[in-house]
C-alpha cells in the first residue's frame, strides 16, 4: 500500500511540475511560446497572401480582417469595417493581383496580439495586354479572435521601389 501511495505522490508531482512549466513558459518573455506565436502569425500572414493570389484580394480581405478592421492606404484617408474595405476591393473595374511575402512578424507576450510585415506587389492588367506594376510595403497589425484564429485589425501599406 505505501507502494501504492509512493507512485502516486511521485506521478502528482511530475504532473504538477510538467504544469508549472507550461504556466511558466506562457508568461511574458519565454522564448517557446513568443517562437511559436511568431510562426503562427507568419503562417496566417502567407495563407492571407495566398488567399489573394488564388480567391482575389477582395475575397482574401473579406476572410482574413477582423469585422472592426482598419485599412490604412497610402495617400488616403482611413477605411473602418471589413465590409467597407471589401466594398472597395469589390468597386474596383480594373483587373488585378495583389501578392506579398512577409519578411518578419512578432506577438506580445500575451500571445494575442501580433504584427507582421513585407513586400508586395499589385499587378493591373491593362485591356490590351500590357501590365503595370506597383510595388509596396506593408505592416499589418493581428488580434487573435474569440475562436482563437487569428484576423487582420489595422492593415497598412505605402509605396516602396520598384525591384
Amino acid at each position: 500500500m505505501k507502494k501504492c501511495s509512493l507512485i502516486l505522490l511521485l506521478a502528482m508531482a511530475a504532473l504538477f511540475s510538467s504544469c508549472l512549466c507550461q504556466r511558466k513558459c506562457m508568461k511574458k518573455y519565454c522564448p517557446q511560446s513568443l517562437e511559436a506565436g511568431r510562426a503562427a502569425v507568419m503562417a496566417a500572414d502567407a495563407a492571407f497572401a495566398d488567399s489573394s493570389v488564388k480567391y482575389g484580394a477582395a475575397e482574401a480581405f473579406n476572410t482574413f480582417l477582423a469585422d472592426s478592421a482598419i485599412q490604412m492606404p497610402d495617400g488616403k484617408n482611413p477605411i473602418y469595417g471589413r465590409d467597407n474595405i471589401y466594398a472597395l476591393f469589390k468597386s474596383s473595374k480594373r483587373r488585378y493581383t495583389l501578392d506579398w511575402i512577409p519578411q518578419d512578424g512578432q506577438v506580445s507576450s500575451s500571445g494575442d496580439l501580433g504584427w507582421t510585415w513585407g513586400n508586395a506587389v499589385f499587378t493591373v492588367f491593362g485591356d490590351t495586354g500590357d501590365t503595370t506594376l506597383y510595388y509596396s510595403k506593408y505592416l499589418t497589425v493581428w488580434e487573435k479572435d474569440k475562436a482563437g484564429n487569428w484576423k487582420v485589425k489595422v492593415d497598412i501599406g505605402n509605396e516602396r521601389p520598384g525591384e
